[in-house]
């Protein structure tokens, strides 16, 4: 298909039919996300599946979690009390996660005990990781 002797051949007439038949990089990375091809309505599924999961609602279940986490906190300010703090907080939220309707993973456990660790050391318990801990679990998948 090369027109003249010193033509070079078009890119299309180079590849072998193998590389035509095979999807592009495009097309590969569209059918994980949802099988279309077109990359605009790749991006606007890709744009919808992340707003669907930062989407969840506040509700008053999660304010009052807060409120407790904020004065449990507070409360392990003082040092003669905040190892019992600590151990109130898992008690307390542990039970409540659950009934919740809270998924419990590997990381949302090792976050509670890294924050039951935490409070047990004396400089760096004043620090809000009971309220923090409490966002990460409810917020997270």
């Amino acid at each position: 298909m090369a027109t003249q002797l010193g033509e070079r051949p078009s890119r299309v007439e180079r590849r072998d039919t193998s590389e035509l038949n095979s999807p592009s990089k495009i097309e590969r990375v569209g059918e994980k996300i949802g099988g279309d091809k077109n990359p605009v309505n790749q991006i606007t599924n890709a744009k919808n599946v992340a707003k669907n999961i930062t989407k969840k609602p506040i509700t008053l279940n999660f304010i009052c979690m807060l409120a407790v986490s904020i004065i449990l906190d507070l409360l392990s300010l003082i040092p003669a009390i905040s190892i019992l703090i600590s151990i109130l907080y898992n008690v307390i939220f542990i039970p409540w996660f659950f009934f919740s309707g809270v998924k419990f993973n590997m990381k949302k456990i090792g976050s509670m005990g890294a924050t039951s660790i935490l409070e047990y050391i004396p400089f760096i318990s004043f620090l809000p990781f009971m309220t923090l801990n409490v966002i990460y679990s409810y917020y997270s998948n």
